[in-house]
């Protein structure tokens, strides 16, 4: 996490529950599309496939605000591909921004994809069809890309480096658009955005947490799900699972994400 951001989310975690950050400072810390974070691992091991890794991005949690957002009275801005990353090479890609514009540009192929109001998660195709990559759009805030973090998992159960589950998160504003020009509207929720290919023999994806409980969309062999929360707090006591299930309704893999 940068560290712009990190302070303001710290910030917010220490003050009273009334505290409302400002969504422009939020805005300019983690807008920039390439600040996706490598942590817990080195070079060494995200080139070894026989090593359980785990990638985790830590954060902070915003305090609850005294206004609602407002509903849009306008038509919303237009989604923005802010982070792109190989389906099975996160940690070559996820921070080549060049990278990611070639793929927004060219990749037009959306293998399967999943839409809200805060934007969407995307499985995109080369187009010769031999590589695959996880985008996340997101709408503008104040006019800016809300930019976000990642993370990837793999290697742990079922999950290896061809399935690794790839996260994104940023700021996000809830299912019904609001008017995200507001300078005043604390748009202060979080948005979860999963995707990765589908395990031999896995039938279907469940999530749950969050007071949520859905499954994930799946096609071509590959899958996609976002998940919202209004506090991020929330999700110390009700943290999200990933649950996976053959076709016999047998569970073959759970992991908390």
């Amino acid at each position: 996490m940068t560290s712009e951001l990190k302070t303001l989310l710290d910030q917010a975690a220490d003050r009273p529950a009334t505290f409302a950050p400002d969504v422009t400072d939020l805005v300019a810390a983690g807008r920039h599309r390439t600040r996706v974070r490598r942590i817990v691992i080195s070079a060494a091991a995200a080139a070894t496939a026989a090593t359980p890794v785990i990638a985790v991005v830590l954060v902070g949690h915003l305090g609850n605000t005294r206004t609602a957002p407002q509903p849009a009275t306008t038509a919303q801005p237009k989604m923005v591909t802010d982070l792109c990353a190989k389906s099975d090479d996160f940690f070559r890609t996820a921070n080549d921004d060049a990278w990611r514009q070639q793929v927004v540009s060219t990749w037009t192929d959306k293998v399967v994809e999943v839409t809200d109001a805060d934007g969407a998660m995307t499985v995109r195709r080369s187009p010769d069809g031999s590589q695959y990559a996880y985008c996340v759009a997101g709408v503008p805030m104040l006019g800016q890309p809300l930019g976000g973090f990642g993370a990837t998992l793999l290697n742990v159960g079922i999950v290896t480096r061809p399935y690794q589950i790839q996260r994104y998160w940023s700021m996000g504003c809830g299912d019904d658009p609001v008017d995200r020009d507001n300078r005043t509207m604390p748009c202060t929720g979080v948005r979860y955005s999963y995707a990765g290919r589908v395990p031999e023999g896995v039938t279907r994806i469940a999530f749950s947490g969050l007071g949520q409980q859905a499954n994930a969309t799946i096609k071509d062999g590959y899958w996609v799900h976002r998940v919202y929360t209004d506090d991020i707090r929330t999700g110390n006591v009700d943290p999200i699972y990933i649950t996976m299930y053959d076709r016999s309704g047998k569970q073959v893999f759970k992991e908390r994400y």
